[in-house]
């Protein structure tokens, strides 16, 4: 892949003094790389946080509880990150590369707090201001990039972008694995420190696109007015559709794992284990989603027909692989062997937004108009945790819970028709 990428972005920026298109690349890679390693880590060490900070704030840690908390903080994470819509309004005014060193500062320095917390309430107000970071680092780096590149590899770079979000959670689920049981969750999360250290190569390496200049600021309304509206308004609830359905499908998989090989009598260390292992074979299906989505928009020639089959096979995924393997045929090597697909339509449809959320709003108007639908989409995605932890309490039952809601595929198929098709066009000015 690296070869591959440095081959597309070695035509240099014409202008004197722009950057190079290859340093662009990576810089915001990295900073959504290491997003993707600081917001999966909880999914992998849920069980074990959850075990000793309900208890410390007078709450028993039931199977039960831990599904009802679980859920409860994975939607208060997801609405801190559906606050960072001020993200993008201030990348618009005030400069791409400045609002991401910001958003990185924020989001590495609340990750590594929720390592030092002693009880529940002040956790989830670490994960709120993580998330309010982390949702931002998008808003930013996005327009970053998609301005920043020539015309000629613009689709492809942009694609490949969101492959960095399962390098984060390889790394997360590595990491976990490697030496997970000796830092414990405590120190999986004061790792969260690292990114950091991104800020200072930011701001010494990576210059604001030359487009900003001269780039027009009309007010944030007028993303509500006219046609503009309904493209806000769709590309909003579409991201609320495929949130929703990622957030509430497979970053369970390691609990229901973890889970269920804990009532079968294995070790909490073990459990922990084998869920980090099912968060990396569902990032292979991932990683592969998003190297292909830049050839899948190119052969299927529309952005929308792209977004029906990764909405359809989401659907199809979610249900076949939690309903079917686990709780019809209840087989976990099922489950995991299938555990790529999942992670390839319902994770690997993000590198299609990665590419089609800039094209729908101009210049003046990309990091606020990127960052409210992402940001709005978390805000109506949030509820799905909520519900899977609600639901499974009453079912008795994650993989039952998972398949109910994944529903939501079909409810954001017709929402595809009122996005714009922007297959074939330049970055709108």
């Amino acid at each position: 892949m690296t070869e591959s990428i440095d081959d597309a972005v070695a035509p240099s920026v014409a202008a004197t003094g722009a950057v190079s298109p290859r340093k662009v690349f990576w810089a915001t890679w990295f900073g959504w790389m290491l997003d993707g390693f600081d917001s999966s880590m909880y999914g992998y060490i849920l069980v074990s946080a959850l075990s000793e900070l309900l208890p410390a704030s007078g709450i028993e840690p039931s199977k039960a509880n831990i599904g009802i908390y679980g859920g409860l903080l994975f939607s208060i994470f997801m609405l801190g990150w559906a606050c960072s819509m001020i993200w993008g309004w201030a990348a618009d005014r005030y400069g791409r590369v400045r609002i991401m060193c910001w958003t990185v500062l924020v989001y590495s320095l609340f990750t590594a707090l929720c390592g030092l917390a002693t009880e529940i309430v002040m956790f989830a107000l670490f994960r709120f201001v993580a998330g309010f970071g982390i949702g931002g680092e998008w808003a930013a780096g996005t327009p970053l990039l998609q301005e920043s590149v020539p015309e000629n590899t613009r689709v492809r770079l942009a694609g490949w972008l969101h492959t960095a979000t399962p390098t984060g959670l390889f790394l997360a689920a590595a990491v976990t694995l490697v030496i997970g049981s000796t830092l414990g969750w405590r120190g999986m999360f004061l790792l969260g420190i690292l990114p950091a250290l991104l800020i200072a190569y930011l701001r010494s390496n990576i210059p604001e696109p030359e487009s900003s200049a001269s780039r027009e600021r009309p007010s944030v309304s007028a993303l509500f007015a006219g046609d503009q509206a309904r493209t806000t308004w769709a590309a909003a609830l579409m991201m609320a559709c495929i949130i929703f359905g990622l957030w509430s499908s497979n970053f369970w998989a390691p609990t229901v794992i973890s889970t269920k090989l804990v009532a079968a009598g294995a070790t909490p260390a073990h459990a922990q284990e084998m869920g980090a292992v099912a968060g990396l074979i569902t990032n292979v299906g991932t990683l592969i989603g998003c190297l292909l989505v830049p050839w899948l928009t190119n052969w299927l020639g529309s952005r929308r027909r792209t977004a029906v089959l990764f909405f359809i096979g989401g659907l199809i995924s979610v249900v076949v692989c939690y309903e079917v393997a686990i709780e019809w045929l209840d087989s976990l090597v099922l489950f995991m062997a299938l555990l790529p697909v999942l992670g390839f339509f319902t994770n690997g449809v993000f590198g299609l937004f990665t590419i089609w959320l800039p094209e729908m709003f101009p210049s003046g108007l990309r990091g606020s108009g990127s960052g409210f639908a992402f940001s709005m989409g978390r805000v109506l995605g949030a509820a799905g945790p909520t519900l899977i932890g609600a639901l499974a309490a009453r079912t008795g039952s994650f993989p039952l819970a998972i398949s109910m809601l994944s529903l939501i595929y079909l409810i954001g198929l017709p929402l595809i028709r009122l996005a714009p098709e922007t297959a074939g066009k330049p970055l709108a000015k």
